[in-house]
């Protein structure tokens, strides 16, 4: 699945020496931190402003992000999850079937229909096959409606692996992270003295 990996290695650019290494580790774990911090609030901002129409919590959820500490100053950012059900994309039931948005513009689905289980999920639904059951149900019988299944449209991982993504978040890490490790720095320096 997609994801973003930030790596960290060396003693930044230019950023002066601190007297403990301990120093050093600590306020690299911080600056990485902060780091992955603002490029999982970019991922969900480039994901809606790709075109993908999700809530901003549903994305976040999504995201999973593992910090750095001072022995290990990598942090991950990793989308998971599963296809999102079409019910979240503003689904609404038409005369020829359902209306979802997913990316960039409304479609119709033809033959689906948005309808709530007993469970109380509500979610875009089609009909598959083509043979109705004859059943007997407490001395009835009657013919079966057909199996129904539920559609899904893409999942998060694939909406930041979007390339146009990637390449922001990229973007992003690259330029913040030499400013913040920089003030990180400067910061662990005023608390010694």
């Amino acid at each position: 699945m997609g994801g973003l990996l930030i790596r960290v290695g060396g003693q930044g650019g230019g950023a002066p020496l601190l007297p403990s290494s301990r120093d050093v580790a600590r306020a690299m774990a911080r600056a990485v931190n902060k780091t992955a911090l603002q490029a999982r609030t970019a991922a969900v901002r480039e994901v809606r402003a790709v075109g993908y129409n999700l809530k901003a919590s549903t994305i976040r959820k999504a995201l999973a992000l593992r910090r750095a500490n001072p022995k290990q100053p990598v942090a991950t950012l990793k989308a998971t999850g599963r296809p999102i059900p079409l019910a979240e994309y503003s689904a609404k039931q038409t005369r020829a079937g359902a209306s979802v948005r997913v990316k960039n513009g409304r479609k119709t689905i033809k033959h689906a229909f948005v309808a709530t289980m007993e469970s109380g999920h509500t979610g875009v639904f089609m009909r598959v096959g083509k043979a109705h059951k004859r059943v007997t149900k407490n001395g009835k019988t009657y013919w079966s409606g057909l199996p129904i299944r539920e559609l899904f449209g893409p999942a998060i991982p694939d909406a930041v692996g979007n390339e146009a993504v990637k390449k922001q978040l990229a973007h992003l890490v690259d330029s913040k992270f030499p400013a913040i490790l920089d003030h990180e720095i400067k910061w662990a320096e005023s608390k010694r003295k």
